[in-house]
Order: C-alpha cells, then structure tokens, then sequence
C-alpha cells in the first residue's frame, strides 16, 4: 500500500477491506489501516498466509471475516481487538477462540473434536453459532461467558448443557441436526431450568433427553418444549411439551 493508494481508501469512503494470497503474505504490515479511519471489518479469502493482526489494535477495525479455511492459524491474543468475528474455519485462532474479552458475536465453521472451549473466557459475548462435522461434543468453559444471549449449533450435538448453567442471559439454545441420535449418549437438560430468561428451546434434534421434567418446573420462561416422541422422560400429556416423530440413527 502506498500513501496514494490509503488517500484513495479515505476519500471514496471504504468501509472494509479483503485480503488475499495475491495482495499479502506473513511478512506483510497492515499499520496502513490505521490511515483509514473509516474501515471496520477486514475479510481474508483463498490460501492465504496470514500478516500480522495484531496491528489492527490501533485501527477502527473490529470486525473480522475469514472467508476460506486454507488461512494460516493465526495466535489468539492477535485477536483480541475483535468484537465480531465470522470464520469459516474454527482452526483458524491457533489457541482455540478463548478469552477474547471485546468479543461480542462469534460464528464458526468446521467445528471439529468431542470437546468445545470456543467462548471460554469471553466476557462480552452475547452471540455464539458453531457448525460441526456431524459429531457429538460437550462444552468445556472454566469462566462461561455469562452475557451470552442465543446458541446456535449446526451439524453438531451437544452431549452435555451443564456449561450452559452460568449463562445466566440465555434466552435461546437451538441445536439443529438431521437425525435424532439413538443407543448412544443422553442429554440431561435439567440444567437449563434455572435460566430466568430463556424464552426459546429447540433441543429435540439432538439426543435422547432427561430431566424434562425439572426443565418443566424451573424458573425457565419458554413457552413450550419440543421432544423426540419417545426419546424422552418427560410426561406426553404436559401442555408445554411437544412431541414430534424425528428420523433416527445410531
């Protein structure tokens, strides 16, 4: 970038900037974006060896795309000046995607392994959407990130909601999957009863489920739960329950 080329950026108004394997490499310096005030978000593509984000600190930046999961993993503390971030591969923070304080809203892509500590440690964030591969997983949080307001998970089953207990602003958990998962592990959802806020529950495409009942009679506001007729312990004839007929697989 040359001092042409930032007055350029500054005068016609640009709010994002993408870069690829073709305009950057590792060595490259992105100091430059601190010239153009009007940036907010930064979007890599393609093979790309990733520069230095670490410089995006001192810029008006704070949104980030990582639309490609051929990107160079890049250390998680170069990270901490993001409040959005939006990767399609969940490799991409070589420290996995913990303890970013300003992060407010995460979405990732590629989700892989039984065990999930996105979001640990993440004090401001309020919105989390994970897609997997397919697998179930449990959530592993020392310092669960108490402001977060809706889950989303895609093509992943989560084995275990006691995590979700500290999340006290939770108002909506929705697990989507293709298939309800039989003969294998059984989530126990009592822990979401003494969530004051949760208004929306959509856990039945998940697992075999427990502890219904106590979800039922907890503090939790929802309206009403869906449930795997006859993959669950909680009674047919209660007016919140939903019982729908899943496919199944094992």
């Amino acid at each position: 970038m040359t001092p042409d080329d930032t007055r350029r950026l500054v005068g016609e108004g640009y709010e994002g900037v993408v870069l690829d394997h073709e305009s950057v490499d590792a060595a490259s310096s992105l100091r430059w974006i601190a010239d153009v005030p009007a940036l907010r978000f930064v979007e890599l593509r393609g093979r790309i060896a990733a520069p230095s984000l670490a410089a995006l600190e001192e810029t008006s930046v704070r949104s980030l795309i990582v639309r490609t999961n051929q990107a160079r993993p890049v250390p998680t503390e170069d990270l901490r000046w993001a409040t959005r971030i939006h990767s399609e591969s969940s490799d991409f923070a070589a420290d996995g995607w913990v303890s970013l304080s300003r992060l407010e809203s995460l979405v990732l892509g590629r989700v892989s392994g039984d065990v999930i500590t996105a979001g640990d440690g993440c004090s401001a964030l309020t919105h989390l959407k994970l897609q997997g591969k397919r697998q179930t997983a449990a959530f592993r949080w020392r310092t669960p990130p108490k402001r977060l307001e809706s889950m989303l998970l895609l093509a992943l089953r989560c084995r275990d909601v006691a995590a979700l207990s500290g999340c006290r602003a939770l108002r909506s958990i929705h697990i989507e999957n293709s298939a309800l998962l039989v003969g294998g592990d059984i989530v126990d959802v009592s822990p979401l009863a003494d969530l004051p806020v949760l208004d929306s529950v959509g856990i039945a495409e998940n697992l075999p489920m427990a502890g219904v009942p106590s979800l039922l009679g907890g503090e939790a506001p929802f309206g009403w739960l869906p449930v795997a007729k006859g993959h669950h312990d909680g009674d047919p004839a209660d007016p919140r329950l939903r019982e729908f007929v899943f496919r199944t697989t094992s």
